[in-house]
């Protein structure tokens, strides 16, 4: 019944009852004015029923996928990002894996203090957690509710529930329900006064004659309807049936002895309460049949004019009288009915409604007849219209109650599917907590139930041993396999590491549930031995664990590694020591490994540093240093080498080898080499004017460099920005990078070559490169690496390999620079090969920009 068309502002669902009361009181006033007197005793008197109270000014429902506390923290609830209006006919969204919270706001904007209840009509609601923002002041917590909660504990106890609450006087208030169920999450939130209107209507029922109680339940009914369902539709019928009631009083002369002999100047209100109840009736249709457009334009058209109709009879003006009104609202009942007629095949509303004005129809044609004199006057004519006018608020109000029921009908189910989906979730859970004790491929103790037996070891203060074995190569089983082959081998070699475990450590081994064995995952499985009672013998355990595993037609090797963690100089809780455990299991050198609490450090220390990266880019954090290659013949500056260092705020100096070596294997280390020919490029204007003559800048790349497909285009990119030759950077390769994938690299080195870097091979002689391969590489310069340099002036051995590498870079066209050169020895002996050039601590160390300079050595054009 909740009606779409209805006012956002609830309140609005009262204005034909509260329209209904101020036209009698409109009438009645206007009656005991000289002009209009009826001559009967006019003394003005209370009304029977108090008006309606003020209502607060409500803020349409909206709602978050959130929790309470979520918002209460970000203080989310003072704007509207995120929020979602709630449909005026729709308070379910469904089956929710998590909590949901709503919003609303009521205003008073009167001087007064306004009592309310606030009612959530969903008794089966697992919790709802209520919270109240009155302006700028904190959060107030209001009681928490809901079906688990005993009925004693509830403020008042009916299955809706209710949490009362008073409106200070020009107040504004936020509520906020967090709302969580097990069922469909619901929100029927309603707003009422503590005085309820219906008390008032027993001793009016006393008064009535059967005809008038048959219409007076209708009217109860629909006020409960109304207060209900808050739909418009009712409230317009309610209205439609207190106008009827009103105005049969009135005919049937009731009204003047029986109900308010004190006041008969009420019985002059017939002809306006005719023009309300045609007023209601096409406000109930527009909402009844949910009307939209043109139908819906003329019936609040409609409604207007039957409104100033009941303002202006009263008036006695020309024209305006009750055959008028009458006139009005015949035309207006047989309008209604043919729209009803025009939607019947296809609305079940439009049928209910047809009917029922029908039997109106049917009832009003009689009363009109008798008035005309078609029919003969007597009892069965004269109370036509109001037979006709039960007859079809019984139906009217049947069919309404009807779908009430159906409403009812359908939470009982649903309160019977929640209470069955209770049922089914304990049950799950009772199986989850099953499943959560083994894993569900090894059927072994799992992670939590290892913890529990580790902590209440460590809580014993008895020293024992964390092992942690990882399997390196199931997941390369798995795949070659299937999953269910590598899960049943995996199960059998497990079986054996238990018999093993049991038979070589009786007394050492820690039972886990009764398992010598626990599993974290399918990669990795704990184990635990005491240190108390007698010495391991590691080595018959890294014997096992190395012995090729063999099952039926298979025979291959897991690559176990097991790490170890002691407590409790490792750790002192269950989660701590499998986590260092697992920490030792990454070695890969060796079977079985001790934790060290420096390499997690130095690991550590990578990890954060690469996360830093960026940070450190931006703000100068990471510098460039230039360190110059000299002509040895003639100790000329002819080129510079970029090099990177890392001046940290909080770990000082950075070398680059605790920080590059890393950066390639997660693969940030691209953004460093951009930065870096950026920078060079920068800064080799101001190279030239240090050296006084032009120079190049060496930069160094690596193979993740090279595996880029537009590295090129993004260093040409570069160099273009800031106009520099790429004939003027110098791109150096290690040997080792350049190896790792030959054809990958020949292939950028020749794009970079053609679009005119000059590209070095460096630390030449460190790595594995062939002759063959080194032949075929687009190359410029040969840097040989300082290890050729140890003792060279007087090793005779060396002296002949450095030849032979000088002669090699000689036959492919390069020019070799030889690094390393830090004592005039070594470059003394090195002037004997007069194209060479040397770069080392010699002529200069690496130095900022600023500080660049080789003293004692001019800087002259390079070739």
């Amino acid at each position: 019944m909740a009606d779409p068309h209805a006012p956002r502002g609830r309140y609005w669902m009262w204005f034909p009852l509260a329209l209904f009361l101020a036209l009698g009181i409109y009438g009645y006033l206007l009656n005991l004015t000289p002009v209009f007197d009826s001559g009967a005793d006019s003394r003005l008197l209370p009304p029977l029923l108090p008006t309606a109270a003020l209502e607060p000014a409500q803020s349409p429902v909206s709602y978050r996928l959130a929790s309470l506390d979520r918002i209460l923290s970000e203080q989310s609830w003072t704007n509207e990002a995120g929020w979602q209006t709630l449909a005026p006919n729709d308070n379910g969204l469904g089956y929710l894996s998590g909590p949901a919270t709503f919003r609303v706001t009521l205003d008073n904007p009167t001087a007064e203090t306004m009592p309310l209840l606030l009612d959530l009509q969903a008794p089966s609601l697992d919790q709802v957690r209520a919270v109240r923002i009155a302006g700028h002041e904190p959060p107030h917590t209001l009681p928490t509710l809901g079906d688990s909660f005993p009925f004693g504990e509830r403020l008042v106890e009916l299955p809706s529930l209710i949490w009362p609450l008073r409106l200070a006087p020009h107040s504004q208030n936020t509520l906020l329900f967090e709302v969580i169920n097990a069922g469909p999450t619901l929100f029927p939130l309603h707003l009422s006064h503590p005085e309820h209107l219906l008390s008032h209507a027993g001793s009016v029922i006393a008064w009535k004659a059967v005809l008038y109680g048959v219409l007076l339940f209708a009217l109860v009914f629909d006020l409960a309807l109304l207060l209900t369902l808050r739909s418009m539709a009712a409230a317009w019928l309610t209205c439609l049936l207190a106008s009827i009631l009103y105005s049969q009083l009135c005919v049937d002369g009731f009204g003047l002895w029986l109900v308010w002999p004190e006041w008969p100047a009420l019985n002059n209100l017939l002809t306006p309460m005719l023009a309300l109840s045609a007023a209601a009736l096409l406000g109930f249709a527009r909402h009844f049949l949910h009307l939209t457009g043109r139908p819906a334009r003329l019936c609040l058209a409609g409604t207007g004019v039957m409104l100033t109709l009941a303002l202006l009879a009263p008036l006695h003006l020309p024209l305006l009288g009750q055959g008028t009104v009458l006139i009005a609202g015949s035309v207006t009942l047989v309008w209604v009915l043919g729209l009803s007629l025009l939607r019947w095949p296809t609305s079940v509303s439009a049928r209910h409604l047809a009917i029922a004005l029908l039997l109106l129809l049917a009832g009003a044609a009689t009363a009109m007849a008798r008035t005309v004199g078609w029919m003969p006057v007597n009892a069965l004519t004269s109370s036509g219209f109001y037979l006709g006018t039960g007859a079809a608020s019984v139906f009217l109000t049947l069919v309404v109650g009807y779908r009430l029921v159906e409403e009812r009908r359908r939470r009982f189910d649903a309160t019977l599917k929640v209470v069955e989906e209770r049922r089914l979730r304990a049950r799950l859970e009772q199986d989850y907590d099953q499943l959560m004790a083994s894993h569900r491929v090894t059927g072994r103790p799992d992670r939590p139930v290892v913890e529990q037996t580790l902590d209440q070891l460590a809580a014993s203060h008895a020293p024992f041993v964390v092992g942690l074995l990882r399997l390196e190569r199931y997941g390369e089983i798995e795949r070659a396999l299937g999953y269910q082959e590598a899960e049943n081998l995996l199960r059998k070699y497990l079986t054996r590491l238990c018999r093993f475990l049991e038979t070589a450590f009786p007394r050492q081994l820690v039972l886990f549930r009764g398992h010598p064995l626990g599993t974290v995952d399918t990669f990795n499985h704990v184990i635990a031995l005491r240190t108390d009672v007698d010495s391991i013998p590691w080595n018959e355990i890294r014997t096992w664990l190395e012995k090729a595993f063999s099952e039926d037609h298979y025979a291959f090797s897991w690559m176990a590694r097991l790490g170890l963690a002691y407590a409790p100089e490792h750790g002192g809780s269950g989660s701590e020591l499998i986590s260092r455990a697992g920490f030792a299991a990454l070695s890969t050198d060796v079977t079985i490994n001790v934790y060290d609490p420096y390499t997690e450090r130095k690991q550590n220390l990578q990890h954060f540093l690469i996360l830093d990266l960026d940070r450190a880019l931006r703000t100068g954090g990471i510098q460039l240093h230039y360190q110059p290659k000299v002509s040895l013949i003639d100790e000329r500056v002819l080129a510079y080498e970029a090099l990177i260092r890392w001046q940290h705020p909080e770990y000082g100096a950075i070398s680059p080898g605790q920080w590059i070596p890393f950066a390639e294997q997660v693969g940030a280390i691209h953004g460093v080499t951009l930065w870096t020919i950026e920078r060079a490029a920068q800064d080799l204007a101001a190279l030239e004017q240090q050296s006084g003559a032009p120079v190049t800048v060496s930069v160094n790349i690596s193979a993740r460099d090279l595996a880029r497909t537009d590295f090129h285009n993004e260093a040409l990119a570069i160099l273009a920005r800031h106009r520099v030759s790429p004939q003027r950077l110098m791109l150096e390769i290690t040997e080792t990078a350049v190896m790792r994938d030959v054809d990958q690299a020949r292939q950028m080195l020749e794009k970079l070559s053609h679009a005119g870097f000059r590209i070095a091979l460096d630390d030449f002689g460190t790595g594995y490169s062939s002759l063959s391969a080194l032949a075929t590489f687009s190359l410029d310069e040969l840097k040989i690496d300082r290890s050729f340099l140890t003792d060279i002036p007087t090793d005779s051995v060396r002296q002949r390999i450095f030849h032979a590498a000088v002669e090699l870079g000689e036959a492919l066209g390069l020019r070799i620079v030889v690094e390393g050169v830090e004592s005039e020895a070594v470059a003394q002996w090195l002037k004997r090969y007069p194209g060479l050039c040397g770069q080392g601590y010699f002529w200069g160390r690496p130095a900022p920009l600023a500080a660049t300079s080789v003293s004692g050595y001019d800087s002259v054009q390079s070739d």
